[in-house]
């Protein structure tokens, strides 16, 4: 039996090694070229033509890089909304990790019954964006909304006023309300790389005298590295990408003042139909996401890279 399993497997392997798997991955690679690349090229395409369904004059004609002049030089909405998405980005994503982190840390250190713990943590997490911005929208409803009603018997906001409608609080609320969703996500993708630590570097810590910061920064930081640049590059690229519930609760204002740059990009696209600068737009989204993410993942490697370079 033994004999008839290790002849299958080589012969499998030698249809593998002389190009028999490339029938096998092909329509895997249709999916991708139809429903990934094919739209990825098309929007490349519409940015360079002035295609609008707004004005019958703009009917797709080419215009080469005009949409991007327009975009980087004159659109001071587009870098109002750029700023105030990166803004959020650092801050939620920050919060969200130090908190996620620490929350890891005390559960795998000091809690037993881990299991019941996490499946609590996971609520926030699994409600779909779009209910949770319905909820917090009427929670936090300026007339009838409950949490308005104890804020103002609080005195922690003034009365006749809203949050959503406050020019100093509407980010801050914005921010609260994604590091309450999101922080379960940290908290337990660092909590699997917890617990899949090795034992021996910790014991040979505690051998030598290492009390538990030397451990934490010495020993668990080092070897969580690539957790945390996993973490980071997800946090980060779903953040930069957030629509739903900031679109559901305030619709980007007031004004502006809470208007993300998908926002601004679904504003063009969807309600000015300017199809063409929006989709310039959307390439100024993705670009900028690529960025983020080759930044988040040099600045986690960066020791790795460098000793490896002296070695």
């Amino acid at each position: 039996m033994f004999m008839g399993y290790t002849a299958h497997s080589s012969r499998g392997r030698f249809l593998l090694d002389h190009g028999a798997s490339m029938p096998l991955i092909l329509p895997a690679t249709l999916l991708v070229l139809i429903f990934l690349v094919g739209p990825f090229c098309y929007m490349i395409y519409t940015a360079l033509t002035d295609l609008s369904y707004a004005n019958p004059d703009q009917n797709g004609a080419f215009i080469g890089f005009d949409n991007f002049r327009q975009l980087i030089r004159h659109d001071a909405i587009f870098w109002s909304s750029f700023w105030l998405t990166i803004r959020f980005v650092v801050v939620a994503v920050a919060i969200e990790f130090a908190l996620g982190f620490a929350l890891a840390w005390l559960i795998w250190r000091f809690v037993e019954r881990q299991r019941l713990l996490t499946t609590l943590l996971l609520v926030p997490m699994m409600i779909a964006p779009v209910a949770i911005g319905l909820i917090w929208r009427l929670m936090l409803q300026g007339d009838f909304g409950m949490a308005t009603y104890y804020l103002h018997k609080l005195g922690l906001l003034p009365k006749a006023s809203a949050v959503f409608s406050s020019p100093e609080l509407v980010m801050p609320t914005i921010i609260a309300i994604d590091v309450w969703q999101w922080t379960p996500f940290v908290t337990l993708i660092m909590l699997a790389g917890l617990m899949s630590l090795p034992r021996a570097p910790f014991e040979a810590a505690t051998m030598d005298g290492a009390g538990p910061w030397r451990q934490f920064t010495d020993v668990a930081l080092p070897l969580l590295r690539p957790i945390i640049a996993l973490v980071l590059m997800l946090r980060g690229i779903d953040a930069f990408k957030e629509f739903d519930k900031v679109f559901i609760m305030t619709g980007g204002g007031p004004g502006t003042l809470s208007e993300l740059l998908s926002i601004y990009a679904y504003r063009v696209n969807f309600k000015n139909w300017n199809l063409g600068y929006g989709a310039a737009v959307a390439f100024m989204v993705y670009l900028v996401v690529l960025i983020l993410c080759s930044v988040l993942y040099k600045a986690v490697y960066w020791k790795s890279t460098n000793a490896a370079a002296k070695a």
